[in-house]
C-alpha cells in the first residue's frame, strides 16, 4: 500500500474514533436539539442552520450593555414579506426536560431607518401543545391571543390584530434606533398584535421530549442576537442575564417518537451505499449534509429500511439529519 493512501486511510480510522467519542458531547451546529435545563433554554440565533442559498446573512458589532463582549446577529438581507411566509424557515430543535409553560423572548435591534415601527419584527412559530400570547405577565391571563388559523375557531381566544399567518405570530419590537442611546436599542422584546402590544409570547410543553421553534423572515435587516425560553417558575431578570451561557446540545435518546431500539447505519465506512434502518412509522424526509452542515440532497422515507445511494460523494465525513418535530435523529458516517 502506497504511503499517501495509509495516510489517508489512518486519518479516517481517527476520525471515526473520534465520533464515537464525541457522541455524548456534541457541539451545537444547527443539527442536534438545545437541552433546556432548570427551566432555561438560552440559543443563540447564529446557531441555527441557515438556509441554504438564502438571503439569511450574519453580522457582529461590540456589544453596548456587555463590556469586551461582541454580539453576533442574524438578519434577512432579502426582500420583505409582511403578509406571507418567505419559504427559508430556520428551525432551532429543542428538548424539553421540564414540562410546563414557557416564555420565548428574543433579544434584537432595529438595523437600519429612523424608525421605531420598521425592520422590527420576524415571523415566529413553536411546535409545542400550546402556543399564544398575553397582554398581562400572567401565563394563565384570559386575555389572549393565538396565531391564524387555529384562532378563527377557538371561541376562547381572539386572532391577533394585523398580520399572522399559518400558525406563525408576527413578532415585533419598538426600541428606536435612533432616538433612544446606543445601549438602549438592543433588547428583549418580542411583541405581537398590532396596535395594542401583547407582550408576553408563550409556548406550553405537556411532557419532556423533542420540540422547535421556527423563525421565518418578516422585515429586513432586523438583527436578532439570542432568544431566551424561560418557565413561569424562572424569572426575567435571571432568563436575559447576558451572562447566561448558551445551553449545551442534547444527543439524542431512543425513545424519541418513531425510533425503535435505536436507528441504525451501515456499513460505517461506507464505499457505495449505506442502509439506515429500524424506523417505525416514520414517513418523512432525511437530508444529507456535509460536515459544515450544508444540505446536499433530500431523502424521501417509506419505509422501515432505507438504502442510500452515496457513490457520487467525494471521500470525507458526511451527516444524516432528521429534525421535523416528529423524528430527531443525526448520525455521522466516513465516506471513502
Amino acid at each position: 500500500m502506497k504511503k499517501t493512501t495509509l495516510t489517508y486511510f489512518l486519518v479516517l480510522l481517527l476520525s471515526i474514533i473520534s465520533l464515537q467519542l464525541s457522541a455524548q458531547t456534541a457541539t451545537c451546529d444547527g443539527t442536534l436539539p438545545f437541552e433546556e435545563q432548570n427551566g432555561l433554554l438560552t440559543i443563540e440565533m447564529e446557531s441555527g442552520i441557515l438556509p441554504n442559498g438564502s438571503n439569511w446573512k450574519t453580522g457582529s458589532e461590540a456589544d453596548p450593555n456587555l463590556s469586551g463582549s461582541t454580539i453576533t446577529y442574524i438578519y434577512w438581507d432579502g426582500a420583505q414579506s409582511f403578509s406571507a411566509l418567505t419559504g427559508a424557515p430556520i428551525t432551532y430543535n429543542i428538548k424539553i426536560n421540564n414540562p410546563g409553560t414557557y416564555r420565548l423572548a428574543w433579544r434584537g435591534r432595529i438595523g437600519t431607518g429612523t424608525s421605531g415601527g420598521e425592520h422590527n419584527d420576524a415571523w415566529l412559530r413553536i411546535v409545542a401543545d400550546d402556543f399564544y400570547a398575553t397582554k398581562q405577565s400572567s401565563a394563565t391571563s384570559t386575555q389572549v391571543v393565538e396565531p391564524r388559523p387555529s384562532c378563527t375557531s377557538n371561541p376562547d381566544r381572539d386572532c391577533p390584530e394585523g398580520s399572522s399567518t399559518s400558525g406563525y405570530f408576527k413578532a415585533f419590537m419598538n426600541r428606536h434606533p435612533v432616538n433612544l442611546p446606543v445601549e438602549q436599542r438592543w433588547g428583549f422584546v418580542t411583541n405581537t398584535n398590532d396596535g395594542d402590544s401583547f407582550r408576553f409570547i408563550w409556548a406550553t410543553f405537556d411532557n419532556p421530549g423533542n420540540y422547535s421553534i421556527i423563525v421565518d423572515a418578516r422585515s429586513s435587516f432586523f438583527f436578532m442576537d439570542k432568544m431566551v425560553l424561560r418557565r413561569t417558575d424562572v424569572s426575567d431578570s435571571n432568563a436575559f442575564s447576558l451572562t447566561n451561557s448558551e445551553s449545551s446540545c442534547s444527543t439524542l435518546s431512543t425513545d424519541d417518537k418513531y425510533i425503535v431500539n435505536g436507528i441504525k447505519l451501515y456499513p460505517n465506512p461506507a464505499i457505495d451505499k449505506i442502509e439506515i434502518s429500524n424506523f417505525s412509522n416514520y414517513k418523512g424526509k432525511l437530508i444529507l449534509r456535509n460536515i459544515l452542515g450544508k444540505a446536499i440532497r433530500e431523502i424521501s422515507i417509506q419505509k422501515p429500511k432505507q438504502t442510500i445511494d452515496v457513490s457520487d460523494l467525494k471521500s470525507g465525513i458526511y451527516m444524516i439529519t432528521a429534525m421535523d418535530g416528529n423524528l430527531n435523529f443525526t448520525e455521522k458516517f466516513v465516506k471513502l
